[in-house]
């Protein structure tokens, strides 16, 4: 299965929307999301400034057949030098 995000905003914000994609999600696609959601909070955390706005866009795609699985993400954070309005 496979998901992706794209998010931009304040990093606290952006947080709660990473946090909140989970409750939007089912199946496999939300079992790999939420093996790499702490890792892309952690990401996010360490891309903090006084008023940053950051794009964070990360996708993940997955194969599991019971014995054997394999997990990609690939993921971008950047700052957004410019006001949101």
């Amino acid at each position: 299965m496979s998901w992706s995000i794209q998010f931009i905003g304040k990093p606290e914000k952006v947080i709660e929307a990473l946090q909140g994609q989970s409750e939007k999600m089912n199946g496999e696609s939300k079992n790999e999301y939420d093996s790499a959601l702490p890792h892309l909070v952690g990401i996010v955390k360490e891309n903090y400034g006084v008023d940053y706005l950051i794009n964070i866009s990360a996708s993940g795609h997955g194969y599991s057949n019971g014995e054997n699985s394999t997990r990609q993400l690939t993921a971008s954070i950047q700052p957004v030098y410019g006001v949101l309005v």
